[in-house]
């Protein structure tokens, strides 16, 4: 074996390791990106169940319906009871602010829309 023989293998063997080494963090990074997409649907999951708990409960507020608001935060965590009542909280303060009665109409309507998609999206999204 002559000189040029050794140093074209050590090249061959270098762009072999090189290649490898591209292979693996192209495969990590797949890896990474599924497992993103999968803790994404599942927030999405949690975040619009806890919306459309929200939306219950500010609907249950406007109707003075204390024994229903009580029953739906004892049904849920605490953790997203308090996120749901805020967000009940966020929508009855908007329309504290803005009391006009086409206002209550509007709010009520969209509440009563965000708690009839819940039943539409009890299903979580297929994994991509």
């Amino acid at each position: 074996m002559n000189v040029d023989d050794v140093v074209n293998e050590q090249i061959a063997a270098a762009e072999r390791r090189r290649r490898a080494q591209r292979d693996r963090r192209a495969a990590l990074a797949e890896a990474r990106q599924h497992g993103l997409r999968q803790r994404h649907a599942t927030k999405l999951v949690r975040i619009g169940r806890t919306e459309q708990v929200g939306a219950r409960l500010a609907l249950a507020a406007l109707d003075r319906d204390s024994h229903t608001i009580a029953a739906m935060l004892s049904t849920v965590d605490p953790q997203q009871a308090r996120q749901a009542a805020a967000v009940a909280l966020g929508a009855l303060a908007e329309l504290g602010l803005t009391a006009r009665p086409s206002n209550v109409t509007k709010t009520r309507d969209a509440l009563l829309l965000m708690e009839r998609s819940a039943h539409q999206d009890d299903d979580p999204p297929p994994a991509a």
